[in-house]
């Protein structure tokens, strides 16, 4: 989804407080900032709707502790080395186990396990930046997974122990898997119905 900066910095409660007087409009705030949340390309749209079902349906056929939240589901990230949170709209998160919510209005995630932001153009720099950087401080985050909606290309990174391997896939044919669902993604699922340019060859 797209973000506009709002031209002020703003406390914690101000974001809060602005969060519940538009509450017809989602914000995410980080380091003082706060991002108003635009409408999506229809290619956006598409590809967030294949990945809720194609992860909910395998979670089901799995018997896997899992749910799955849409892109109304905030998250909160602490970044403990700067002292400083953000709270995001991640297009798709999936916690496993038991979620755990802030008392905040509407409630925070706290525990994601997978988080999933499906990319354009204008959105890239921002999510690869400092929203990566906050989304891989939350302890709990396992994987992160970036899909591009213009073009075949997924970004994969995942925890192991204290550092993050990242994996790229731009293969219709190849599936990417997501170890701690212990499911797989078939890209040919990921982009069902979606009319992209022809690669360039």
């Amino acid at each position: 989804m797209e973000q506009v900066a709002l031209k002020k910095r703003y406390s914690q409660a101000e974001y809060f407080a602005l969060e519940v007087a538009h509450a017809d409009t989602k914000h995410e705030y980080f380091d003082g900032e706060i991002f108003a949340m635009a409408g999506a390309h229809p290619n956006h749209n598409t590809v967030c709707v294949n990945l809720v079902r194609e992860i909910g349906n395998q979670l089901i056929r799995n018997g896997k502790p899992c749910r799955v939240y849409n892109s109304d589901q905030r998250v909160r990230a602490f970044q403990s080395a700067s002292d400083k949170t953000g709270y995001f709209y991640p297009d798709v998160t999936v916690v496993c186990g038991k979620p755990e919510f802030s008392d905040d209005n509407p409630p925070t995630l706290l525990n994601p396990t997978v988080i999933i932001e499906v990319l354009s153009e204008s959105t890239r720099p921002y999510d690869f930046g400092k929203k990566l950087d906050y989304y891989r401080s939350v302890h709990s985050v396992q994987e992160v997974l970036f899909v591009s909606y213009d073009r075949v290309h997924l970004s994969l990174f995942c925890r192991k122990e204290q550092e993050w391997v990242l994996r790229d896939v731009s293969n219709l044919s190849a599936s990417v898997a997501i170890p701690s669902l212990d499911i797989e993604l078939p890209l040919a699922e990921i982009y069902r119905d979606l009319e992209l340019p022809s690669p360039r060859t």
